[in-house]
């Protein structure tokens, strides 16, 4: 291979910055594609949710157990989403830094600053040239599972949660005491009791891993600055 294709050519100013913003241009619309995937598995545990509970009043016979059912075809729409979630919250931290310092200074200062090649301006590059080399996560599993529960997922669980309670109630016939109620409560052998007390343990974790998916700087904990 010739020498003068082994030396990298440099370039300059004008080209760096068009390059950047085809670039930017790209990051955005990759970004965009997985926010539409996430609302897409939204919309999968919005009708799944809404079939469960069609399903579950349509006919007095139908057990209360089913809502179960529901309970594990939501977590593993949420297991989906939490996945998705990990893959946007990836290229959002790529279009974030360029926001931060690349867009700002045109639209604050109507161009680049004339520092723009200085260490000091240039984190933000070696930052994301590091990430497209040696790309990653930017936040666990847990964490992701936590966020969309937060977002979504908990709003779905509490109407099946309410819903089974609502279902227990009046099928195959409406409880007319505390001893009725827990009577059709009953799953085989596990006693009304203990479902219902399973079910408020069930609340509580949803809403202990809720509160773990808050977010307390409003998403700029996304962005690792320097």
């Amino acid at each position: 291979m010739p020498e003068s294709m082994q030396e990298s050519q440099p370039l300059s100013r004008s080209e760096q910055i068009t390059a950047i913003s085809h670039y930017y241009r790209a990051e955005v619309q990759r970004s965009l594609a997985w926010r539409e995937r996430l609302d897409r598995t939204t919309n999968w545990a919005g009708a799944t949710a809404t079939a469960f509970l069609a399903f579950g009043f349509s006919h007095p016979e139908i057990h209360h157990s089913i809502f179960a059912f529901g309970y594990g075809i939501l977590f593993i729409l949420l297991f989906i989403e939490a996945r998705r979630f990990r893959f946007f919250d990836a290229y959002e931290y790529r279009v974030r830094l360029l926001n931060q310092y690349f867009i700002y200074d045109i639209l604050a200062h109507g161009s680049l600053p004339t520092d723009f090649d200085q260490e000091d301006r240039t984190y933000w590059r070696a930052e994301l040239a590091s990430d497209l080399r040696y790309p990653q996560y930017k936040m666990g599993l847990r964490s992701a599972l936590c966020r969309r529960l937060r977002a979504n997922y908990v709003y779905f669980y509490v109407l099946l949660v309410c819903a089974w309670m609502v279902k227990v109630w009046i099928h195959p016939q409406v409880a007319r005491s505390w001893d009725d109620f827990l009577r059709q409560g009953s799953i085989g052998d596990l006693p009304g009791t203990m479902v219902l007390l399973l079910q408020l343990v069930f609340v509580a974790c949803l809403l202990w891993f809720s509160h773990l998916g808050r977010r307390s700087y409003g998403g700029r904990d996304m962005l690792h600055t320097k």
